[in-house]
């Protein structure tokens, strides 16, 4: 669908599309913890920036998440992160489908942790991720309370802070997209600074100073509004 063809996103929209939650012993047992979804074009701006980019800049995306808690496949995951680079000929923010993609694990997994994570970031990829389209780095994520970090090794790093606060729509700019992770919360961040190479995508993707960073949390029993110039408000369901 195409931005000139949306409506914004109001907070309330956001809100009821965020998953419900019942405390049942395989959600006591889900996977839960913090992400950072890093696209290649504005998520939150006014209409004539999202529409110059509708085409064309919406087609790469990198998902990281790091695990608090939980098992996937009946295996632990705390402490465990996975990472998810993607390519397409779509608008990925916009629920495009990815073409291509690339999968980040850590070293020293069991082969229990690997094969789950490897599941968890097969289940989130249109694209086909065979052996040769995994890789073992070094994953580094770091969040603060308004600051975030990721890097796998020298070629993969970026950085972003929450923006100065401001009332929505005040700033003349509003949410266009959602996270393609099932978020329980999130704010958007101000990228910093990413730089981004992988020859398996033949990508070389630099970007700085830009709203194109999601942050926040998945599968927590409470569901916050969404956080758009500043922190979301939690809510219960």
């Amino acid at each position: 669908m195409s931005p000139n063809k949306l409506f914004p996103l109001f907070l309330l929209s956001l809100f009821l599309y965020l998953p419900a939650w019942s405390a049942s012993p395989d959600n006591f047992n889900a996977p839960r913890g913090r992400f950072a979804e890093l696209h290649s074009c504005e998520l939150f701006a006014g209409p004539c920036v999202v529409n110059s980019e509708v085409n064309q800049p919406g087609n790469y995306q990198l998902r990281v998440w790091q695990f608090d808690d939980g098992r996937l496949n009946g295996v632990p995951v705390r402490g465990l992160s996975v990472a998810l680079l993607e390519k397409s000929g779509e608008n990925l923010a916009d629920r495009g489908n990815a073409s291509d993609a690339v999968a980040y694990l850590p070293p020293e997994l069991t082969p229990a942790q690997r094969s789950s994570l490897l599941s968890w970031a097969r289940q989130n990829t249109a694209a086909k991720l065979d052996d040769a389209h995994v890789k073992i780095a070094p994953l580094q994520m770091q969040f603060t309370d308004k600051q975030v970090s990721f890097s796998a090794g020298s070629e993969m790093t970026f950085a972003g802070e929450v923006p100065v606060a401001c009332s929505v729509g005040g700033c003349g700019e509003m949410l266009w997209y959602q996270p393609r992770v099932a978020a329980s919360s999130f704010v958007v961040d101000q990228l910093g600074q990413s730089r981004i190479i992988e020859p398996l995508l033949s990508m070389r993707w630099m970007d700085h100073g830009r709203r194109t960073l999601f942050v926040g949390r998945f599968g927590d029993p409470e569901v916050a509004i969404p956080g758009l110039c500043g922190a979301p408000k939690t809510a219960s369901l």
